[in-house]
């Protein structure tokens, strides 16, 4: 063969690869694999020369200085007891309470985009009378139920969450999972039906359980909780599934409203002037039947106006805290703004794939006034409500 064209080919190749490996398919599997590193370590990594690779190259675990994978973790905790009283409410709720997509103008009833939902509120001691909201970066956020308070810790500290089931529509048993905190397993809050007793998985309504939950070094970052128990079916409107059973959905309290993030910190996380708390989530008919269609929901809500308002200041230090769960991949997209990503492609972005259970930690100067939008970057889910508006001022 031609040198040159053999050379080519070879370039081709190389291209082929480096597409594959840098933003396609591989690129998507990768989205969570540094979720949990303290910023600064992410900010190192994404500046850091890379070392030329070479057939005898050394496996990175082995190269000086790296973590060992298989090393225990070194932890102790602090003594400190971060304190919770949650309570799970439900609630009638309307996803568009202007009945107006003002991305398309179409226009909708109460009825076609209201459900009764399950939410998560944070109160005071012994359930005495819900917290004010606190949306500060040090705060629970808007405590309204949907998504639940933000729970806060720092490295060494202990989560104690007292949790009281006061679902009295649906009636059904709830629990909370974390990920990201180490926990044994009676405080895991997952139903198996093989051990439909085991403390914490299914708590009734009425009765309350107390969660404890620590932070060590690896739960640094963004991470969901969520509704795990006992999988459920709501009643078709005309009563119709007393005879005709419909199948039970696992997480169906999640999927109503019961989730909320756990923010983990250490002295390496740099401080912020905004902090903005963001939950993709989903329901369809199939799951919810007062619902006229799919409505793809950020903080329980759909379509601009009706999903939530981020505001910000130019000169500002912002973080957005990013999770999703249901059975869709998103794509969170912010008009007019880009920031450093260490997950999937390594580099500058202005959108990236969150799947479900997973999290992205967006942070940035605010540098570009303006009255932006932001919203998930998959066509329908977009129609189906995920956008909304985020406005700086200089």
């Amino acid at each position: 063969m031609d040198p040159a064209r053999a050379e080519n080919r070879e370039d081709d190749r190389r291209t082929v690869l480096r597409t594959l490996l840098g933003g396609g398919a591989l690129a998507g599997l990768a989205v969570s694999a540094q979720l949990g590193a303290p910023a600064a370590a992410r900010a190192q990594a994404l500046t850091a020369p890379q070392a030329p690779q070479t057939p005898h190259a050394p496996h990175p675990s082995q190269a000086p200085g790296a973590v060992d994978p298989f090393a225990v973790e070194k932890f102790r905790a602090s003594g400190t007891v971060r304190e919770y009283w949650v309570q799970a409410d439900s609630f009638e709720h309307n996803a568009v309470p202007n009945g107006y997509d003002g991305m398309t103008g179409m226009r909708f009833t109460a009825a076609q985009t209201s459900f009764w939902a399950i939410g998560l509120r944070a109160y005071t001691p012994n359930w005495a009378a819900p917290l004010d909201p606190d949306l500060s970066p040090q705060g629970v956020g808007p405590n309204t139920g949907i998504p639940g308070p933000v729970l806060r810790a720092e490295v060494g500290d202990t989560i104690r969450v007292h949790f009281r089931n006061n679902d009295t529509h649906y009636r059904w048993p709830h629990s909370l999972h974390p990920h990201g905190v180490g926990y044994d397993r009676d405080n895991d809050g997952g139903w198996l039906a093989d051990e439909p007793d085991r403390p914490g998985t299914a708590v009734a309504v009425g009765e309350s359980y107390t969660y404890t939950w620590v932070c060590r070094p690896s739960s640094v970052g963004t991470w969901p909780y969520h509704d795990h128990s006992v999988p459920q079916s709501i009643p078709l409107p005309d009563g119709s599934a007393s005879t005709h059973p419909r199948p039970d959905v696992m997480e169906i309290g999640a999927e109503l409203g019961m989730f909320g993030i756990i923010a983990v910190t250490d002295e390496q996380t740099p401080p912020v002037d905004r902090e903005f708390v963001l939950f993709c989530h989903d329901a369809s008919p199939a799951d919810v039947p007062s619902l006229a269609q799919n409505t793809n929901m950020f903080n329980g809500g759909a379509f601009v106006d009706n999903t939530p308002t981020f505001t910000a200041k130019a000169g500002e230090r912002v973080r957005w805290r990013i999770a999703a769960l249901g059975n869709e991949t998103h794509v969170f997209h912010l008009h007019g703004h880009r920031w450093r990503s260490n997950e999937g492609f390594q580099g500058w972005v202005d959108s990236q794939i969150i799947a479900p259970s997973t999290t992205l930690t967006v942070e940035y100067t605010e540098d570009n006034p303006g009255d932006w939008i932001y919203h998930c970057h998959v066509t329908h889910h977009m129609m189906g409500g995920m956008v909304g508006r985020y406005r700086v001022t200089s």
